[in-house]
């Protein structure tokens, strides 16, 4: 008997050791993969806290090692990985202390799948008092960035008392969305949130006797008067015609106030700048020019209603679903666009042949210009892409190649070789065929304009200033007087960017996003305008000069009527 008591004893020692040895080795496990989590090894993290996940293989360490699975995932932007687990965590285990952080991100992952309904389920079951405001910022940053009516009129049915959500429709209703048939569900909106009776007013365009732009660009400021650094002094010559543009609209009695800030290309400062208080009193903000900066502040900019417009940048993704971002340039994309209109509307022989490099901006032409062309009724009978950096011969491309029989040939490469080859192949074969290559040929020195006048040759040219227009004269000659230095084509375009922008205030008055006209002229350039057809409201300047050599001078074929 006693042997047996014993024995029993002995087996309940060896049980107890086993489950104690199991529960340190799954608390090695959790710790080490909060170690690869705080590393950002975030594959490594999740490979070490999947197995003890669940209640059966991890026990009571189940739920932390999901929530930190979870934060790893969303960290490399895994929603699906992050969904599945938070779901397993919030159904398994409804008492655990870290339920609230939980949901929390849960509201973040569904927020990031597009699933709002999800998402505002998810949290309006957080009962965690304190974090009441991190609840309601998250919801209005991403209900700020949806861009479909309908799917927030529809969320706005399922929670009719979120205070959150009524305020965020409004500011949506005021940034643009509003059509006379909102006004009952706005002034309810009013009335039963206690929202600002100014909502009802912004639905209108706000017209001023002032407008104030704020102007962020990289300064580098070394004192508290704006002075530009020496790099940058392309910079100097923008901001200079902003001010020019300035002083010109007040003797037209158009006030516009400008504040400069100092920003460089750094994300932490662009967001202090744009979360200024009085950031929230700008009816434009010029600026930041950087690419990435761009699209961050202006993701700010459509949490705060304020429209922007960035002047140099022509890639027409930076301001892709957010329609409070405007380019003043005529982005690649358009170019191409317009350039394949022009040539189906001006050419008789409805044929192109497409000859692209391999850079970016290259394809992206090409790209538009054969959808465009082909959309319009055209035939591209041949799209060759070339790598200039290898081969900048078109002979062998172009070369057996009927160009009398072809309505337009399409050369979009900016490498000088290539537009030797091809003006000299042209040459060779006293071929008259109508020509479009980049305005960056104009200033190749190997081929003269005699040349390119001989040829029939046309050239994109976004920017064009025309030299012998009065206006331009009388500028260039006013501006010299006043700092001693010409003005360079930076300086025309922060004339025209505030010059535009300043008119249209002023016409049509504050509303964000802004309303904009169609192509009219500029001060200088050729001309400006957003409207894109079917009173859709374009976000890059929608004309696009395009200039040809006669008798040794450039003309604009296709001028603003």
């Amino acid at each position: 008997m006693k042997k047996q008591i014993v024995l029993a004893t002995a087996g309940l020692a060896l049980c107890w050791n086993v489950q104690a040895q199991t529960s340190a080795d799954l608390n090695t496990k959790l710790q080490n993969g909060r170690l690869l989590l705080d590393q950002e090894k975030y594959a490594l993290a999740m490979a070490e806290l999947q197995p003890i996940s669940s209640k059966v293989t991890g026990k009571n360490y189940a739920p932390d090692a999901a929530y930190l699975y979870s934060v790893a995932a969303s960290r490399q932007k895994k929603w699906a990985e992050a969904d599945k687990m938070l779901t397993q965590l919030t159904t398994e285990h409804t008492n655990w202390g870290g339920l609230a952080d939980a949901q929390y991100l849960h509201g973040q992952v569904l927020f990031e799948k597009k699933e709002y309904l999800r998402a505002l389920k998810a949290l309006a079951v957080i009962d965690e008092k304190s974090m009441t405001d991190e609840v309601a910022a998250m919801k209005r940053h991403y209900m700020m960035l949806l861009t479909d009516k309908a799917t927030f009129q529809y969320l706005m049915r399922q929670f009719p008392e979120d205070a959150t959500l009524a305020r965020a429709y409004a500011d949506k209703l005021v940034g643009g969305w509003f059509t006379q048939q909102d006004r009952a569900d706005l002034e309810a909106l009013v009335r039963n949130f206690k929202l600002d009776r100014s909502y009802l007013d912004r639905s209108q365009n706000i017209k001023k006797d002032a407008y104030n732009v704020a102007v962020l660009l990289p300064f580098n400021v070394s004192d508290n008067t704006i002075k530009v650094d020496k790099k940058n002094l392309y910079l100097t010559d923008f901001y200079a015609g902003i001010l020019s543009a300035r002083d010109s609209l007040q003797r037209q009695g158009v006030r516009v106030n400008v504040f400069p800030y100092d920003v460089n290309n750094d994300t932490a400062q662009v967001r202090k700048v744009m979360t200024l208080p009085e950031m929230g009193t700008m009816d434009l903000v010029i600026g930041p020019i950087y690419k990435g900066n761009s699209a961050f502040a202006a993701k700010i900019a459509q949490q705060r209603n304020l429209n922007m417009v960035n002047p140099f940048s022509d890639d027409a993704d930076i301001a892709k679903g957010n329609p409070y971002l405007f380019l003043m340039e005529t982005s690649v994309a358009t170019q191409g666009q317009r350039a394949a209109a022009y040539a189906y509307q001006t050419f008789p022989k409805k044929t192109a042949i497409l000859v692209f490099d391999s850079e970016k901006n290259d394809t992206v032409f090409a790209g538009n210009f054969r959808r465009t062309y082909t959309a319009l009724g055209g035939k591209v009978v041949n799209a060759q892409k070339i790598n200039s950096k290898t081969s900048t011969n078109v002979a062998g491309v172009l070369g057996a190649v009927n160009l009398k029989d072809l309505g337009v040939l399409v050369v979009q490469s900016s490498n000088q070789a290539v537009a030797t080859s091809t003006v000299s192949l042209l040459e060779q074969k006293a071929a008259k065929v109508p020509v479009i290559a980049p305005q960056s040929w104009l200033e190749n020195p190997q081929i003269s304009f005699s040349q390119l006048d001989f040829l029939e040759m046309y050239f994109p040219a976004p920017k064009f200033i025309d030299p012998e227009n009065p206006a331009v004269q009388n500028f260039k000659r006013a501006y010299t007087s006043r700092y001693n230095l010409p003005p360079s084509a930076f300086t025309y375009t922060g004339f025209e960017l505030l010059n535009y922008y300043g008119r249209s205030l002023q016409e049509n008055g504050y509303s964000a996003p802004p309303k904009l006209s169609g192509v009219q002229p500029g001060a200088f350039y050729q001309g400006i305008g957003y409207e894109a057809g079917s009173g859709k409201q374009a976000q890059d300047n929608q004309y696009l000069p395009i200039v040809k050599v006669e008798n040794g001078r450039l003309l604009v074929v296709n001028p603003v009527l």
